[in-house]
């Protein structure tokens, strides 16, 4: 091979290196760059409004509304607190969204993954402007098993992927994790159902507030509990305390507004603790209609073997004594 063909190859040769460290530098990452990292971008701290359109079968519409109190969740004519850390992992749900793949590309699919306005739940996010900060469909989860070598004979644990589109885009994006149940359930869901939430340690003392005039004041006095001045029940005081101390409603009365003074009441009294008070109402039917000082606003209906049992006992409960 002569001087001129050597110089000729490896001419030819440092092309062909070149060719190659252009197509590594910009071809490959632009196509790796084509499922983006973040799908959702905002600033949190903009937020004043969020609406969730819920799945059909969970109910309609509803919003978050910030005010100067804090949050409140609202649904037509009736505004309620949210549950607690509510809508703070509501934003953090969204910002923290990481596609893990592309799902789909077109709105043919859209069905298969639930993220049709009918069959996904939507969740917008606004600033006090009105304008839209992030609009997402949540659609379809599906679970995947996951090998665990610490998990004995048949062992494993369960990972998913939800899907989710953005409400402006054709794509259908899959993120694993379980996404989409942080946001199912309609308005009573995410309402807060407080009735008692304390530290059991904390309590001294709760007087008891019945018809006829036969309440009593259940005291710990000198580290003793005592029921209506005599010594109670330990036992039974330990079991109540730890029944109560968090305590939520269930089934809300929006449509309850007392008319008469609380048949049943309890207030609870302690150390490092804001005095709680629990009324309840008599109610259509013979239900109890509670509603605590710690959630003044909501009312909960409770049968007589409920949380009405659960919180209204009486005095021969804490004697040792028979009762109904």
């Amino acid at each position: 091979m002569s001087r001129f063909e050597s110089k000729k190859l490896i001419y030819i040769l440092g092309i062909l290196v070149l060719f190659l460290i252009f197509t590594l530098l910009v071809k490959v990452p632009r196509k790796s760059s084509t499922l983006a990292r973040d799908i959702v971008k905002f600033d949190t701290s903009q937020v004043v409004r969020i609406v969730i359109t819920p799945r059909t079968e969970e109910g309609k519409e509803f919003e978050f509304i910030k005010e100067k109190d804090g949050w409140k969740i609202r649904q037509g004519n009736i505004t309620s607190v949210p549950r607690t850390g509510a809508v703070s992992n509501i934003l953090n749900d969204l910002i923290n969204i990481k596609p893990s793949g592309l799902a789909a590309v077109g709105k043919s699919q859209w069905s298969e993954y639930n993220v049709t306005d009918s069959l996904g739940i939507r969740v917008r996010a606004e600033n006090k402007k009105g304008k839209v900060l992030t609009d997402v469909i949540l659609g379809k989860f599906s679970y995947k098993p996951v090998n665990n070598p610490y998990g004995g004979y048949g062992g494993g644990s369960v990972d998913g992927t939800s899907y989710v589109r953005l409400a402006d885009d054709d794509k259908v994006y899959a993120v694993d994790g379980f996404l989409v149940f942080s946001f199912t359930g309609g308005f009573n869901d995410w309402r807060d159902r407080t009735l008692i939430h304390a530290t059991r340690s904390d309590i001294t003392k709760i007087s008891f507030t019945f018809p006829a005039d036969s309440g009593y004041v259940l005291e710990k006095i000198e580290n003793k509990w005592h029921a209506a001045g005599q010594p109670a029940d330990s036992t039974k005081v330990s079991d109540y305390l730890s029944d109560i101390v968090y305590t939520d409603g269930d089934t809300f009365d929006d449509d309850f507004k007392p008319v008469a003074p609380p048949e049943y009441k309890i207030d609870i009294e302690g150390n490092n603790l804001l005095n709680i008070s629990i009324k309840c109402y008599k109610g259509e039917g013979g239900v109890h209609i509670l509603n605590s000082s710690i959630n003044p606003d909501s009312y909960f209906i409770s049968d007589s073997a409920g949380i009405f049992s659960k919180i209204f006992k009486p005095l021969t409960y804490f004697r040792g004594e028979s009762h109904r």
